[in-house]
């Protein structure tokens, strides 16, 4: 009996002792690290999410729970294990052994276009009895860009063509003294610098040389990003498609950019804008800030957010879904004399419509877009 009694005042110290073991190191050598495993990826494409447990002590945790809220628009496999609100509350639950590192991979699937970042995650950890639960809060660091999904180029070709044969049309044409484009006669009224001298000596006769010319023209393109609801929220991104699909065609053809939008930018929480664009590669540069934009009830108007008084030969282009005649009336004031280009995101089957009840203007042209 009194062997008894001593084993189980044993057991009950060693149970104590225990307790008071994970109380005070539950949490020492514990660390949880979680971060996507891309920089970006396209919306619509499936990208990974990298889980990294390490328990570096001598005490096992049986039942060890790491939970973290991600965005809803990055949608995990499957669903198990994740509530879905505005955002997803994902929680998976491990079992970390003595000196243990354990790495867990999820697929999630790219639903909508965004700038995501990971702040934070919670661990809950038990002892080895599972009578008693610890809780702690682990900083994280990990940032994701979605990219807006590329509109078919068939879809936009009608639009591109008649923006590139509006600049090509009003473009102002200057002679690009490193471009050299061959030799030709001596005309008079040619100027003495462009005569080349060696060729005239060979020749006999004086000739010039041709110069290839530069297109000095820049698109200004607008986005208007009110929110209107789920229909209105679904045309702001086909819009934002169309941006990106047009500008990535137009910086290929070597045409400068500034592309200017009401809508906020979510990491600097201003207007957002990209006063200069040009050459290739600021093609993911672009991509980048195009995920950042975001949409919003009671914005500025979008023409007040595009520059009033640019170069002469600026062509501007303005993307919106909104048929108001006041936000027309706008952007005829901002093009005056020129010609601007109008595309309009619209549902299926209503461009038709549209036509007949908006108004137009002498020095805009109007493109219908179907989603």
């Amino acid at each position: 009996m009194i062997g008894l009694l001593c084993a189980l005042a044993g057991l009950a110290l060693a149970f104590l002792g225990l307790r008071a073991l994970y109380r005070s190191f539950w949490d020492r050598g514990l660390n949880c690290q979680i971060h996507f495993t891309q920089e970006y990826a396209v919306e619509g494409t499936v990208s990974t999410l990298s889980e990294i447990i390490i328990n570096n002590k001598l005490l096992p945790l049986p039942v060890l729970e790491v939970s973290f809220h991600m965005d809803r628009r990055l949608r995990f496999s499957g669903g198990e294990n994740a509530s879905l609100s505005d955002q997803t509350y994902r929680r998976d639950v491990f079992a970390a052994f003595i000196r243990q590192k354990i790495t867990r991979t999820l697929d999630f699937h790219c639903a909508g276009r965004g700038y995501f970042t990971i702040t934070e995650a919670g661990i809950a950890a038990q002892d080895l009895f599972l009578t008693q639960k610890y809780l702690r809060t682990v900083p994280q660091n990990t940032t994701f860009y979605v990219l807006p999904k590329p509109v078919p180029a068939s879809q936009i070709q009608i639009p591109f063509s008649k923006i590139m044969g509006t600049l090509l049309s009003r473009k102002r044409v200057c002679d690009d003294p490193f471009e050299f484009g061959g030799l030709r006669e001596y005309s008079r009224g040619d100027p003495m610098k462009y005569i080349n001298w060696k060729a005239t000596a060979r020749a006999g006769k004086l000739l010039s040389n041709l110069h290839d010319s530069t297109l000095s023209q820049r698109v200004v393109i607008g986005i208007d990003m009110e929110s209107g609801g789920l229909q209105g929220d679904f045309l702001n991104e086909a819009g934002i498609r169309v941006a990106c699909s047009l500008a990535e065609q137009l910086l290929s053809s070597g045409i400068e950019l500034g592309i200017y939008s009401n809508g906020q930018d979510i990491q600097t929480k201003q207007l957002w804008k990209l006063e200069s664009v040009s050459g290739a590669g600021s093609l993911l540069y672009m991509k980048k800030k195009f995920a950042c934009l975001q949409s919003g009830a009671l914005l500025p108007p979008i023409c007040d957010c595009m520059p009033l008084l640019g170069a002469a030969d600026d062509l501007f282009v303005l993307i919106a879904r909104s048929q108001q005649s006041e936000l027309s009336q706008s952007f005829s004031s901002i093009v005056g004399k020129g010609l601007g280009i109008r595309v309009i995101p619209c549902g299926l089957g209503t461009a038709e419509n549209g036509k007949k009840e908006m108004p137009t203007f002498p020095n805009i042209e109007n493109f219908w877009m179907e989603f």
